[in-house]
């Protein structure tokens, strides 16, 4: 809750005493023979008037406030409702808006001009009539001075304001067709005849339902406004200077009235200070209605004006004229009604205002659209002052024209006194005082009174926050009666005297403005509401406090589960349980900040909020029924509530188990894969019910039962200690836990399988590689190695032995050895073919137990067994067992034939031989000349021809031989050159 101190205050202008010439506005004659007298407040109702008019009126009464006359612009009726003798025949209309205004001759007490109109911009147009007082038997009557014409055609519009220097009048009309103001003067020489036009603002034109709404100068003579209705409808606001007649800045307010043909503004009246317009808006459209428009025009524009529109009145009731009054209300024609409407304290902005709907009792008489018009001078009050409210310092100020005043005495009724022209005064108790101001004008003293009423300013208590509890569209938004927090705000004071009244915001609450109903659905969560605590009244003497409207969200008790949990060792059927633990199924989704939960053991306690359970409390049966209470924080009246059953099942002990011991994995000798369900037997033996067995690696993960491993589990330590959840199948709460480890027991790793190679009549060595406890061969022996001579397969057991449990636990590996007999080339297979320079060629088969590989060198081998591109020459065949059995070898020769010598004893070619011949002896070489003679017969050891024959030199020439190799059983022809 929050207090504001700040006080608005009002400012009051009232009619008070009719020295300075109100009187004349205190009678009023309009619609169906009705009438309201302002001599007295409230208003009384007259039902003795005599005309009826369904718009235009004008009544005038004497400055002490006696009737004198009234027309309603076609006839006139006198202060006794007789129609004068030449009161009839006026170019007025009683359907015309503002059919007529009297206007007083200045400085002549018997002489009045009537001003009418015509209705809907007709020809008679606008016109005036004079009336004197002393006709008709001292009663008045219209003089032959009647119906002179003033200006045709016009709208059905006249107002009238007395001029700046107090004695004169302006009447202002407007001109049909253009945008002219017809503004005349009445001085004490009469009516200046002579419109003074002045062309400013809107268009009045085009059909003539335009011609309708009210025109009117405010009460302080410097503002102007006139209202065109039907179809395009607006208000024109102006300035308006008294003294020069000059009409200037216009600020033109449209789409802000009913649209369409038959709708639009109608009425307006200025609030007294001239701040405020008000606007009646009518609408005769698909529905009947009328709305009430208040504007704030001292914001100077148009679009900020448009926004200060405030609706004050909006129904069926069709409201049609609006006029100010003598003490300074406003009054409003409520048409067809027995009753006229009242704006309480038009100066006020905003809702502040108080409309007032079928406020005065006209007593049987109707209402009809218009309302007398009169010189809005008329309702400027002698005294004026603001702040009535107790401890202000209360304003006066004396309103006249007089520039002669020479002394000036005020009397405020409670002793004080004051000689200031504008004095202040604070009261220092409430009530009713009397203020008498007495002046001095050119020798002649004058007095005017006026009653002021000091109001007691309420104190707005503290109020404390409206907590409702969300519904389950859980939007935040709820209905909350407003009514039930004026208490709180009153706190003991009257609520005669005082009243409360709710606003959105501090400024509203300030300003009396928006004021919220009391049935109100809050815009948004903890949102502020001002109250203001204000006289009944007067509404200005208040005090504003606050409070906050908090939608708590709508508790939903959740469903919990019925809980079942394992007795303790005790097994006594009885448990410490902790209820927060169940606080979030309560929850579920909603915010835990936002709600308070108990616990309780009935549901009595539960609903009324008693004997909440402790956070951890001892049960006290099996089973045993908790309920549940979920409310909103602070708000104890918004809850809901739910139970559940909790039931406490035996506890489980399970048996220990021993240690599982395991052979390793033959590839690492500190990993096994166990079988952990071998256990489970063991463990449930004696157990009765059904119950879930789980393996972990912690005992966090065995009590929390996550992270489970499989059964067939391979360690990953050795040893490794296992943990079993042993659960209830219906019950998860009641578990136990045990332990035991899993242990690998090394089996001896060995290398892989082996092939060995026996060499004939050889004998080999098979090796088991590993140390162990033990060796089986399969052969019987049971030594690391052995010692074979054949060939065969042969197999070894490598183990380790182990005590488990006083019993032999053995491990073992086993090893293969595969034993193959080889050796050296039983036989050697060689083909050759030779003959060419480079292109000569070995191949060898061979015969034999082993795996062999060959060479021409001895030193670089090869699988290969064929060799090419060899050279002629002798070379040795190495064959050789893979396995190092032995290397047998052959020689190879490969022979040639150069084709050309040259036998000149140089040392290069000086004889020719067939090349390698000395790798085969048996060769037998001829050699022949062209001709076929055997010239020579070489021994393949020698060095060969010469070139010589019988001691001859052969001549330069070719040669043919022929070569027999009985080895081989081929036979070589060719042939050479000779050269010399």
């Amino acid at each position: 809750m929050k207090k504001y101190y700040k006080f608005v205050f009002g400012v009051f202008f009232f009619c008070l005493n009719v020295a300075f010439g109100q009187g004349e506005g205190v009678n009023w004659y309009f619609g169906s023979t009705a009438g309201l007298d302002f001599n007295t407040s409230p208003p009384t109702a007259l039902t003795d008037g005599a005309l009826e008019t369904n718009e235009g009126v004008a009544t005038i009464s004497s400055e002490s406030g006696q009737l004198l006359f009234y027309t309603d612009g076609r006839s006139v009726w006198d202060r006794n409702h007789q129609i004068t003798p030449n009161g009839t025949g006026l170019t007025g209309d009683s359907s015309s808006t503002q059919s007529a205004i009297i206007v007083p001759k200045p400085n002549d007490p018997n002489i009045y001009y009537i001003f009418t109109v015509d209705n809907e911009a007709a020809n008679d147009g606008l016109r005036y009539s004079e009336f004197d007082l002393t006709l008709n038997g001292g009663n008045g009557d219209v003089t032959t001075f009647k119906n002179v014409p003033l200006w045709t055609p016009t709208a059905e519009k006249i107002t009238a304001i007395q001029h700046a220097n107090g004695i004169d009048f302006w009447v202002l009309s407007h001109a049909w067709g253009g945008d002219g103001f017809l503004i005349f003067e009445v001085t004490s020489a009469g009516v200046n005849e002579t419109a003074t036009v002045q062309n400013i603002g809107s268009d009045h034109s085009g059909d003539s339902s335009k011609t309708i709404g009210y025109m009117k100068t405010s009460s302080t003579g410097d503002k102007l406004a006139i209202a065109q209705w039907s179809s395009g409808s607006f208000v024109e606001i102006f300035d308006f200077d008294d003294a020069t007649g000059i009409i200037s800045n216009p600020i033109k307010l449209e789409n802000v009235f009913y649209p369409g043909a038959q709708n639009g503004a109608y009425g307006l009246e200025f609030s007294p200070n001239a701040e405020l317009l008000y606007v009646s808006d009518l609408s005769f459209g698909s529905s009947i209605e009328s709305t009430v428009h208040q504007f704030n025009i001292t914001l100077g524009n148009q679009a900020d004006i448009e926004n200060s529109d405030v609706i004050l009145y909006q129904g069926s009731d069709i409201i049609g004229a609006i006029q100010l009054a003598v003490d300074e209300k406003l009054y409003l024609a409520n048409t067809g009604n027995p009753f006229l409407d009242v704006i309480e304290f038009p100066n006020e902005i905003g809702t502040a205002a108080t409309y007032l709907n079928q406020e005065i009792n006209l007593q049987g008489r109707q209402s009809r659209f218009g309302l007398p018009t009169f010189i809005q001078s008329f309702f400027v009050g002698s005294i004026q002052f603001e702040n009535v409210c107790l401890s202000d310092e209360t304003n006066f100020t004396l309103n006249t024209t007089e520039e002669n005043i020479t002394s000036i005495a005020w009397d405020f009724g409670d002793g004080g006194t004051s000689d200031l022209m504008n004095p202040s005064h604070t009261y220092a108790n409430t009530g009713t005082y009397e203020v008498a101001v007495t002046i001095t004008v050119d020798g002649e003293i004058r007095v005017t009174t006026r009653e002021i009423t000091i109001y007691t300013v309420p104190t707005a208590n503290p109020v404390s926050d409206y907590l409702l509890c969300d519904d389950i569209s859980n939007n935040e938004i709820e209905n909350f009666d407003l009514s039930t927090k004026i208490g709180e705000a009153l706190g003991g004071q009257s609520d005669v005297d005082f009243n409360v009244a709710f606003y959105a915001s501090l400024e509203n609450a300030e300003n009396n403005e928006n004021q919220l109903p009391l049935s109100f659905d809050n815009t948004t969560n903890n949102q502020e509401i001002f109250a203001r605590v204000f006289n009944s009244a007067q509404a200005s003497c208040h005090d504003i406090t606050s409070f906050t409207l908090i939608v708590n969200p709508l508790p939903v008790a959740n469903t919990v589960d019925d809980y079942d949990i394992c007795d303790d060792q005790s097994n006594d059927g009885f448990e410490i349980i902790t209820t927060t633990q169940f606080d979030s199924a309560v929850l579920l989704n909603q915010d835990a900040s936002d709600f308070v939960i108990t616990y309780h053991l009935t549901q009595e306690d539960a609903d009324d909020d008693i004997s909440a359970l402790p956070i951890n409390f001892q049960t006290t049966d099996n089973p045993q029924q908790v309920f549940v209470r979920i409310e909103a924080a602070g708000n104890a009246t918004c809850f809901d509530t739910t139970d559940f059953e909790i039931t406490i099942t035996p506890a489980i002990i399970a048996n220990e188990v021993n240690d599982l011991f395991e052979c390793s994995f033959l590839d690492n000798p500190n990993m096994a894969t166990f079988n952990l369900a071998s256990q489970n037997d063991e463990i449930l033996d004696g157990l009765t019910g059904t119950y879930a067995i789980t393996y972990h690696l912690s005992p966090q993960n065995a009590m929390m039962n996550v992270d489970p491993i499989s059964s067939t589990h391979t360690n990953t330590t050795n040893p490794q200690q296992i943990y079993v959840r042993i659960e209830d199948t219906t019950n998860a709460s009641c578990f136990d836990i045990i332990d035991f480890s899993i242990n690998v027991l090394a089996t001896p790793i060995i290398n892989e399988n082996e092939t060995l190679y026996l060499c004939t009549d050889g004998v080999v060595v098979l090796s088991s590689g590993v140390p162990a406890d033990f060796y089986n061969w399969s052969n019987g022996e049971s030594t690391e190695s052995i010692i074979v001579d054949t060939a065969g397969t042969y197999t070894v057991e490598v183990g380790n032995s182990y005590t488990v449990f006083g019993e032999q636990q053995n491990c073992s590996n086993t090893k293969t050895f595969t034993v193959i007999e080889s050796g050296p080339a039983t036989g050697i297979d060689v083909t050759i073919t030779d003959w060419t320079n480079y292109q000569n060629t070995i191949a060898v088969v061979v015969q034999g137990l082993g795996d062999y590989e060959y060479s021409l060198d001895g030193i670089n081998y090869t699988d290969l067994n064929l060799f090419e591109n060899l050279l002629a020459g002798e070379y040795t065949m190495y064959v050789r067992d893979k396995n190092d059995c032995g290397i047998v070898t052959q020689p190879v020769y490969l022979l040639n034939y150069p084709r050309f010598f040259t036998p000149n004893n140089d040392g290069f070619n000086d004889n020719w031989q067939i090349i390698a011949s000395d790798s085969d002896p048996t060769l037998e070489i001829y050699i022949f000349d062209r001709y076929g003679k055997r010239i020579t017969t070489l021994h393949p050891l020698s060095k060969g021809w010469d070139g010589n024959y019988n001691g001859k030199k052969m001549p330069s020439g070719d040669y043919w031989f022929k070569v027999e190799r009985p080895m081989i059983g081929t036979i070589y022809t060719g042939h050479f050159t000779l050269k010399r």
